[in-house]
């Protein structure tokens, strides 16, 4: 499998569209809770083909003293808004090519630390893709030392699993994703093809409502997060719910939106958008905030 960087392309074996990987240092832990601990076991070990123990690597990984030995998988990531806890929440589950539904298939969750920058594109890679989004990960692995007298004590709660002549105790899950900027890009360059009038909802500004459009809003639909549409005129740049103007976003004394008006500019005129109401207020969710006079 391609792990290049800028090689996001479509995995035959696995059937997802794969993230290229991050060098293993640079990987990060996966919150795996006990709802998670059945398929997460049956997931490691129905990976577990003849010979496996070959593909294991040491790798210095964030947060360990020493170097690990660590074994190449590959995941899917899920983005579950029906989180009670966070919306915005990205499961990890075992690739869509296996038997079950996403939410059966589901390991664990990114910290919410890692989706701070990462949510946003991943969120949006999925809602593009015609396939499911996967990447790459890493399962940390001890071998057992079966001479010691307590071993069945420190590895009771781990699954064992035989790797020719040794047993191996498995651990955490890693995930191998790309720098959040790189990310992004990534997700552009996909979203450009396969959505091109889409902007990607990486960024999120405040903005005021015009007069009355915000009961107006409320009016019409029920739902926290929901699409508009950009529409660039004579210099302005609109946020509208169907013929609904919502907030005008450029021109203003901010500069959050000049680079989007660009954008919508460059489309001819329009562009959809996601957007959010939250105690009066409205936030449109735009790919780059950078003021034009910056890079």
């Amino acid at each position: 499998m391609d792990t290049r960087p800028g090689s996001m392309a479509e995995d035959p074996e696995s059937g997802m569209l794969m993230i290229p990987a991050n060098a293993p240092e640079f990987s990060f832990g996966v919150a795996l809770r006990a709802e998670g601990a059945d398929a997460y076991r049956a997931f490691v070990r129905g990976s577990l083909s003849e010979g496996w123990e070959k593909e294991i690597f040491v790798a210095a990984v964030a947060g360990r003293s020493e170097k690990q030995p660590v074994l190449p998988l590959v995941v899917q990531l899920v983005p579950r808004p029906d989180n009670d806890y966070n919306p915005n929440a990205i499961s990890v589950a075992a690739p869509s090519s296996l038997d079950g539904t996403d939410h059966e298939r589901h390991l664990g969750y990114m910290y919410d630390r890692n989706l701070v920058s990462l949510g946003g594109p991943l969120r949006g890679l999925a809602a593009v893709s015609d396939r499911p989004v996967g990447c790459h990960a890493l399962v940390e692995i001890r071998e057992v030392d079966e001479r010691q007298d307590d071993w069945e004590e420190e590895y009771g709660d781990c699954l064992l699993v035989q790797g020719g002549r040794r047993k191996y105790a498995v651990d955490s899950l890693r995930l191998r994703l790309p720098w959040w900027e790189d990310l992004q890009a990534m997700t552009v360059a996909y979203a450009r093809k396969a959505r091109p009038d889409l902007i990607m909802p990486f960024i999120g500004h405040w903005t005021s409502y015009s007069e009355g459009a915000r009961d107006e809003l409320l009016g019409r639909t029920d739902q926290k997060e929901f699409p508009v549409t950009l529409r660039a005129e004579n210099g302005t740049l609109l946020a509208c719910y169907e013929d609904l103007e919502l907030s005008v976003l450029v021109p203003s004394c901010r500069d959050f939106f000049d680079r989007t008006l660009r954008r919508v500019q460059e489309l001819g005129g329009t562009a959809t958008a996601r957007a959010e109401e939250h105690q009066g207020a409205l936030k449109v969710f735009v790919e780059d905030s950078t003021p034009s006079g910056e890079q």
